[in-house]
């Protein structure tokens, strides 16, 4: 469903060495992940994004249905998958702004009484633990998860996720096993979804509007894409077969937008330029438990490459994936976006790239 693996592309960060020669240019680099990307028939299409200091360019490969039309474009709409948690963070960021809510908070400050009474976790799960995913909240990050569930419908597998179920699994939750260490949770984020809009008293689709939308600009990015729409959107593919856009309900702030490349670098570019001048940027990429050994942004995985600080997330559907990175202290930001089931494929696309502006 939607994943994100920090440990994997941790270790392929210790372990990629270029095979481009010093002088190769960024447009030999992005030559390079081309031919390798469209070795395989099967993939689609492909877009990358890159921010360096003032400059953003764009790059757009292969097609929408087929790698034959070539019609990926400035307004193709790809699925990001998990990189949706980031624009829910930025949502929460904002809120916290505003003094409306804070990370501090425990989660049952927001819940109903009869969800948490006589619970171990009560005065234990605070939501920057699910932010960083170390709430030790359940994952359900597949379909075969969600099969027991009552009312599962295999055609459309994620309508269970409703704010009844989320509320029945917190209640069923006796202990948690897991707080305190980093254990992905999908679940989390729908958790928070509802945290969010009973602390608004307003919908997350109207907190995504004003904060998203329009606050940023993003006018490009939607939690469902509207029929007029449909004609740009780049249809997922696992191998040939071509898949559905995936649709989360009330899980949709762990995974459910679509967006094109143009607005997620957008966002990207927000975090660049606001780092050096604003505290809340920089509250969003420091360490939020210094008092462990292992670093953890607020909803940012992160690594030391070329004793450089890089922060990414990365996004993967059943048919699309996706990565993002920033590099603050290099005014550097990159986005790779595709229509087709990688396994993570595009980690060394990215790291290619990382490695032209770093080495």
């Amino acid at each position: 469903m939607i994943k994100t693996k920090y440990y994997l592309l941790t270790s392929l960060l210790l372990n990629f060495h270029i095979s481009l020669g010093q002088e190769s240019t960024i447009k030999e680099v992005i030559n390079e992940i081309t031919q390798t990307h469209f070795q395989n028939s099967q993939n689609r299409g492909l877009a990358i994004g890159i921010i360096y200091k003032d400059s953003v360019q764009s790059f757009y490969f292969g097609g929408k249905y087929t790698s034959i039309i070539k019609d990926v474009g400035p307004n193709t709409l790809f699925e990001i998958g998990s990189v949706t948690k980031l624009f829910t963070v930025h949502i929460f960021n904002e809120l916290e702004k505003l003094e409306v809510i804070s990370r501090t908070d425990l989660l049952s400050k927001y819940l109903p009484k009869e969800i948490y009474k006589g619970k171990k976790w009560v005065n234990q799960i605070r939501l920057v633990d699910i932010v960083t995913h170390t709430s030790g909240l359940p994952s359900f990050d597949s379909i075969k998860d969600l099969e027991t569930i009552e009312g599962f419908d295999s055609e459309d597998p994620f309508s269970v996720f409703n704010s009844n179920f989320i509320l029945n699994t917190l209640k069923e939750l006796e202990t948690i096993s897991e707080y305190g260490t980093v254990s992905y949770s999908n679940f989390g984020f729908g958790v928070l979804g509802y945290v969010l809009e009973k602390t608004t008293n307003t919908s997350f689709e109207n907190l995504f509007e004003n904060f998203i939308k329009i606050d940023l600009g993003l006018t490009n990015t939607y939690l469902r894409i509207p029929e007029e729409q449909v004609i740009n959107a780049a249809i997922p593919h696992k191998g040939d077969e071509q898949l559905p856009l995936i649709q989360l309900y009330n899980l949709s702030p762990s995974g459910s937008l679509k967006s094109t490349l143009p607005d997620v670098m957008k966002f990207l570019k927000y975090y660049v330029d606001s780092y050096d001048t604003s505290y809340h940027t920089k509250n969003i990429l420091s360490d939020q438990y210094p008092v462990t050994d292992e670093i953890i942004p607020f909803g940012w995985g992160t690594i030391r490459k070329n004793n450089i600080d890089l922060f990414f997330h990365t996004g993967g559907t059943y048919g699309s994936n996706s990565i993002v990175c920033i590099i603050p202290e290099k005014k550097i930001g990159i986005s790779i976006l595709s229509n087709n089931n990688l396994n993570n494929g595009l980690n060394n696309y990215l790291l290619s790239i990382v490695d032209f502006f770093t080495r």
